[in-house]
């Protein structure tokens, strides 16, 4: 019989980390939209581009010049998972580093409430591009009347986690997940979009981006549904508590 449990903060009473805390601080504007529902007229006239259109995968484009970013939103579904074992593939980040080789190092840093922690994350690049890494704020949403889960994150300055010389900072990261079922988030069907953007430090022509994006993103979210397959077949799931997403707070 399955279970769900509740995430909960490890330590009960934590200050907000970054308001109250010297050396700890957003780098950047979060810059990802709220467009969550695939609609063409909508994306086009808010300048999103389409890349890739599958049965399975729709990737957008949206190039920001002032900040020097590309985003990207990827529309997608599956009918053999259900909203809450994808999440679960998400936001378990010891599992993650089994089935995710690009990880080198994938933990919580610090736990602000319930619903938001501090997350440190390191992934190996392919030669010539030297490792990354990232420090960012991660918060989860549950909307129960829309049967909605949302994944924010956001990248961050914290005063634990300095920069280190076998890695380049990735200083300006956003990304929004949001996982839509199809009927309820227990049952077995489920769509998403994520929009995301990750300035690499580095120039990196626009063509290598997208290259990136539209072969290894879709790599990966297959890798999230076979994860969420394994998750869903172990019984024990986290539900987030409902709560304010970190997207409405710019």
């Amino acid at each position: 019989k399955q279970w769900y449990q509740r995430r909960v903060a490890i330590t009960a009473g934590l200050q907000d980390i970054v308001s109250d805390h010297t050396g700890t601080f957003y780098n950047d504007a979060y810059l990802i939209d709220d467009i969550d529902v695939e609609d063409d007229e909508t994306l086009t006239s808010s300048g999103w581009s389409k890349e890739i259109a599958q049965e399975k995968y729709r990737i957008w484009k949206k190039n920001i010049p002032e900040e020097s970013v590309t985003l990207y939103k990827i529309f997608g579904q599956f009918d053999t998972v259900s909203a809450v074992e994808f999440y679960n593939a998400q936001v378990n980040d010891q599992y993650r580093s089994t089935w995710d080789k690009s990880v080198s190092s994938l933990y919580v840093v610090d736990n602000i409430t319930n619903n938001r922690e501090i997350v440190y994350w390191a992934t190996k690049f392919p030669f010539p591009l030297q490792d990354r890494d990232y420090v960012f704020e991660r918060s989860h949403l549950l909307d129960e009347n829309t049967s909605t889960i949302e994944i924010a994150s956001r990248s961050i300055t914290h005063k634990s986690k300095p920069e280190l010389p076998k890695f380049v900072r990735v200083c300006k990261y956003g990304s929004k997940l949001v996982i839509r079922a199809d009927k309820d988030i227990y049952q077995k069907g489920m769509s998403y979009c994520l929009t995301y953007y990750d300035d690499f430090g580095m120039p990196i022509p626009n063509q290598v981006k997208d290259r990136l994006a539209n072969t290894k993103i879709p790599e990966f979210l297959d890798k999230v549904h076979d994860a969420a397959v394994f998750l869903g077949s172990t019984g024990k799931l986290y539900v987030p508590y409902p709560a304010s997403p970190l997207s409405q707070r710019k």
